[in-house]
């Protein structure tokens, strides 16, 4: 394997990411095209028992991807919002606190910006929702929420409330035990014996270039938040537990655009991830990226073909990174 392949095959696999050269644009050059760009920051309400609700936005991957964080009581709920240029479309992927996942659009009308997703209550009936954002002044921001009739907004609102833009942001803390009954990501991780996963780590390629990835709890220990830096590529990802189908996966958005899914695992005290890697030709082959503890402070990465969806006997290539201290 020569040294221009061994990159893009780092670049690509140890973080679940597309190795197209794109240079399309980007989810910053819509929001500030749309007028929208002051909604980035942190913003402040209340509810009428005086609950301090926080809701943050944040860029990304070289602007490819914004970060929402939201936190009221002890609820809360981190997101990662992407345009799928094969799409032209705008979406998220939100974890909360309970292990939900949820999925949701966003576009653009009459000057607000639009949410479209499904709430689900505590007894698991689903209603279609849209919140609509729209800008009062240089400091405050209304949130209205609505019914969705046939995909659109109903008439009227159900509620309105009026956020305040914060000068400087503070973090969002929430504590790593879940919330309820179910077992978090968190949990499972730590049965399944791969917490030692958590962390940051440190490799380099043979020409000094450092590869640093990250793995951290977010969301009471419902989702895991991954980032990944090689000179200068970079990537954001969310990893959680798929509910329903009983299956970790894993979003990822690189500062390239490019939106990459994967699957996770673990077998025998390996964490294994599965996904697609596409060629700038657009021919993407399946692949598994193994990562296995060597000792406390070593971990390697190993990548393979995968055969029927199974790991191929033998690796293309192997990596090992050491835990960097805090």
């Amino acid at each position: 394997m020569n040294k221009g392949t061994k990159s893009l095959v780092i670049i690509a696999l140890v973080v679940a990411m597309g190795t197209v050269a794109i240079g399309q644009e980007s989810l910053k050059d819509i929001v500030e095209q749309e007028g929208l760009s002051w909604m980035v920051g942190q913003w402040k309400a209340a509810t009428d028992d005086g609950t301090e609700i926080l809701l943050t936005y944040r860029w990304a991957v070289d602007g490819y991807a914004i970060v929402s964080n939201f936190k009221m009581g002890d609820n809360s709920s981190q997101g990662i919002i992407y345009f799928v240029a094969d799409e032209q479309q705008v979406r998220q992927l939100t974890v909360d606190s309970r292990g939900q996942a949820v999925a949701a659009t966003w576009e653009v009308q009459g000057g607000k910006a639009i949410t479209k997703t499904k709430m689900t209550d505590e007894y698991g009936e689903a209603t279609d929702v849209g919140f609509a954002y729209s800008k009062i002044d240089a400091t405050t921001m209304n949130i209205a929420v609505y019914e969705l009739e046939n995909g659109e907004l109903s008439d009227s609102s159900w509620f309105e409330i009026d956020f305040k833009k914060q000068k400087k942001m503070v973090p969002l803390s929430s504590k790593t035990t879940a919330s309820t009954d179910q077992d978090s990501l968190k949990d499972i991780v730590e049965q399944q014996g791969i917490a030692w996963m958590v962390g940051r780590w440190k490799a380099a390629m043979d020409d000094g270039t450092d590869i640093l990835l990250t793995y951290r709890w977010a969301v009471k220990g419902n989702a895991m938040i991954s980032s990944f830096k090689m000179g200068e590529r970079s990537t954001l990802g969310l990893i959680y537990l798929d509910l329903d189908a009983q299956q970790g996966k894993q979003l990822s958005v690189d500062s390239r655009g490019q939106v990459t899914k994967a699957t996770w695992e673990a077998e025998y005290g390996e964490a294994i991830s599965k996904t697609k890697m596409t060629n700038e030709y657009g021919e993407a082959t399946d692949v598994g990226i193994g990562y296995s503890k060597v000792d406390d402070a070593t971990i390697k990465v190993a990548i393979y073909g995968l055969d029927n969806g199974e790991l191929s006997d033998s690796s293309m290539f192997e990596i090992n990174f050491k835990k960097e201290k805090k």
